[in-house]
């Protein structure tokens, strides 16, 4: 059935439409402007947002897992959870997050992601590869032992093991014999993301020469900023090439570093994430990830020794934290969560936008920024209106 949303405040994301109207046909937009301007279809199902927030639907490049479940689960039931739980939460287009493991282990984890990538069509869109080509000294919270030496042979392997749905690989440009693999990855079409390193900046710099395009979850896994070794945290702070992914959980990166963020790189440059692990949604307690013990305490997942692993973050509240704590606009927090995402994808000539011939990705958010209702191409997934 088609939909007609009226009296909502649209957010394009580039700007807000007060009072506006969206009419979806199929799995496309049809109409977006003031609702004054937009005719209703007869066949159109009729929904008054009375000034709810309405929006692209979010895209979210680092997921490991929500709703008690984890992509890196053997059990196949669980992707198709973990997608529900995050339609749930307004997201329409996420990456699969797989962390090192063993050879066999992973390549058998990027098989059965990949299979239910092609199999069917929902907001999984893919696979973000955290690893496992990372430097062992800033491994975070995946075991060190599990962490591989550059091989193309083993490259080889894990992309054709995925059936060309591995989209985003965080990797240590500074590891010896890690050019060939970049080369070979950015030659396909995978986005390469800077983490878990220790990279100089002439190191950064040769990465965005061999296909570097992205920063994994800025200032966590890597040097602190020092003024006269600079590395990656300066390096994505003045190379526009370099999008950066951005934890707006206010645990991971202080709000007041997010706005000096905000402020360098702009709404253009910032990929809110949340890096979810399989505790999000749930109760605080214990939980397993990356094959170790975490404990969840008022949303903070920590390892026994203290590190960060992961969030329980979503991105509704992401773009709430960003809005409230940081001072950001709206529109560009908006933006941050869905446009800017998709652009990285190279989608973003169908996804992460409201307007006439885009995909119909839709999250409808009450003014406290909870998700209402949930629109994927054009079918509802998720609704308490």
């Amino acid at each position: 059935m088609d939909l007609a949303f009226v009296h909502a405040r649209i957010v394009t994301p580039f700007r807000i439409i007060e009072d506006g109207a969206l009419v979806t046909e199929g799995s496309t937009i049809a109409a977006v402007g003031e609702s004054a301007g937009i005719a209703i279809p007869a066949r159109a199902r009729r929904i008054d947002l009375g000034g709810k927030w309405l929006t692209p639907g979010f895209v979210d490049l680092l997921v490991h897992g929500g709703g008690g479940h984890g992509f890196a689960d053997p059990d196949g039931d669980g992707v198709r959870r973990i997608s529900e739980f995050f339609f749930r939460h307004g997201t329409t287009g996420l990456l699969g997050a797989l962390y090192s493991k063993p050879d066999p282990e992973l390549t058998a984890d990027v098989a059965r992601i990949a299979g239910f990538v092609t199999g069917q069509r929902s907001n999984i869109w893919g696979i973000h590869l955290e690893g496992p080509y990372i430097n062992s000294d800033l491994h975070g919270a995946m075991k060190a032992e599990y962490i591989w030496k550059p091989d193309i042979r083993s490259w080889e392997r894990l992309y054709t093991a995925s059936g060309g749905t591995i989209r985003l690989m965080t990797i240590a440009p500074e590891l010896e014999g890690v050019e060939e693999i970049m080369r070979a990855a950015a030659r396909h079409g995978v986005v390469l993301s800077i983490g878990h390193s220790a990279a100089s900046y002439h190191d950064v710099l040769n990465a965005i020469d061999n296909g570097a395009a992205h920063v994994t979850h800025m200032f966590n896994a890597m040097r602190p900023f020092h003024h006269r070794e600079p590395g990656v945290v300066l390096g994505a702070l003045l190379h526009n090439e370099l999008k950066i992914e951005l934890i707006a959980d206010g645990i991971h990166v202080h709000p007041a570093v997010m706005k000096l963020l905000y402020n360098v790189k702009g709404e253009g440059g910032i990929v809110l994430i949340t890096d979810a692990i399989r505790a999000s949604g749930m109760p605080d307690g214990e939980y397993t990830f990356m094959d170790q013990t975490i404990a969840v305490r008022g949303k903070r997942a920590y390892l026994a020794d203290g590190t960060l692993a992961g969030s329980t973050l979503t991105m509704e509240e992401a773009v709430k934290t960003m809005v409230r704590q940081v001072d950001v606009p709206v529109t560009n927090a908006i933006r941050m969560a869905t446009f800017n995402g998709a652009k990285v994808l190279g989608v973003s000539h169908r996804k992460g936008i409201l307007a006439v011939g885009k995909d119909a990705d839709l999250v409808v958010l009450d003014p406290d920024f909870k998700v209402q209702m949930t629109v994927f191409e054009g079918e509802p997934r998720f609704s308490t209106l």
